[in-house]
């Protein structure tokens, strides 16, 4: 016999999370399925002081609080001139946040369990089938799994949205090689937020509770084969999911917009949109009309649009190597769908 559920969540990353803490808290029966990571995860993030926001929200600030994250209060910058330092002291959001990423998720998780979510592990998923207004999956070929309505936080894999038949259009191919420098408890300690443009792409490196994470954002075949092998590649690409108005499913976080780091908008949109997601949700499931989750799919897309010209624009003001493939391609940006 299939385990029914209200929702069914796949995935495990702060959007599903924000999405099932939230539903649990409108009464409704959530299962959060996901499959063991295949790569390591990305290990520091630096928020704005905005992530408080949606944290509050989702009763999950105090947690976050007390979590030994760095509060981060200065951002030194080299881009499109001479270098700069903004201070966050007097920022109504209050200061950045460097986080330990494997911490923060791992809390999260630990808050929606209290709550008594389901959670459920897999290897294999077989066919996706909606019958009867339900979906039904099998996991593992043994597994039998229905719900109302599923959500798609499988963040940049997007495993559900394709599987699902969704368009995604890709922006750029940028990525990310990252290190995680270990804190030398004999030298002084900086809390600052580093970041430079090159010729060649960007690099920031920030503070975390154990060290330093340092990245440099480049697109593949700019990165010479040594410089991937000595650091670790995570995909850190612009894209979105399209999303259809006549089906029982939407795409949170990553899954439905993924993020240029530059923006610094990732986690806190997938905490926000995933609130809104879940709120949508819970009035279709209600009311049986998809007018909200409509509002959802209109609000990404708008969203996504802004955030692309904030991005463009963004780009543009480093002029210092025009010619450079990698400053080029994002002063000829051509959006093209795949």
């Amino acid at each position: 016999m299939a385990h029914q559920f209200d929702v069914a969540i796949f995935g495990a990353g702060p959007a599903a999370l924000a999405v099932a803490a939230r539903l649990l808290g409108l009464g409704r029966e959530v299962a959060l399925v996901d499959r063991p990571a295949s790569g390591r995860p990305w290990r520091g993030e630096s928020f704005s002081g905005a992530i408080r926001g949606p944290l509050v929200t989702l009763s999950f600030w105090d947690g976050f609080a007390n979590a030994g994250h760095v509060p981060g209060y200065e951002r030194e910058s080299a881009w499109g001139g001479d270098p700069q330092c903004e201070s966050s002291l007097i920022h109504p959001n209050g200061p950045m946040w460097h986080v330990d990423r494997d911490r923060f998720d791992a809390d999260l998780r630990d808050a929606v369990r209290r709550r008594a979510a389901t959670f459920m592990s897999y290897r294999k998923l077989g066919p996706i089938a909606r019958q009867s207004g339900r979906w039904r999956m099998v996991l593992d070929h043994e597994n039998e799994l229905s719900a109302r309505y599923l959500v798609d936080a499988t963040g940049r894999s997007r495993m559900i949205a394709k599987r699902l038949g969704a368009r995604i259009t890709h922006h750029d191919r940028l990525i990310g090689l990252t290190a995680e420098v270990p804190h030398d408890q004999s030298s002084l300690r900086v809390a600052s937020l580093m970041l430079q443009a090159t010729p060649f792409g960007w690099w920031y490196a920030a503070p975390v509770p154990r060290g330093h994470i340092v990245a440099l954002f480049t697109d593949p075949d700019l990165a010479s084969s040594k410089v991937r092998r000595c650091l670790q590649p995570v995909a850190a690409n612009s894209a979105f999911t399209h999303m259809a108005g006549d089906e029982a499913w939407v795409a949170v976080g990553d899954a439905c917009a993924s993020h240029d780091p530059l923006c610094g908008w990732g986690v806190h949109r997938a905490l926000s949109n995933g609130i809104l997601a879940a709120d949508a949700i819970d009035d279709y499931l209600r009311t049986g009309k998809p007018s909200s989750l409509d509002d959802y799919r209109r609000h990404c897309g708008k969203q996504f649009g802004e955030y692309l010209k904030g991005l463009t624009l963004h780009y543009a003001i480093e002029r210092r190597w025009p010619n450079a493939p990698f400053w080029e391609r994002r002063l000829n940006v051509s959006l093209k769908g795949e």
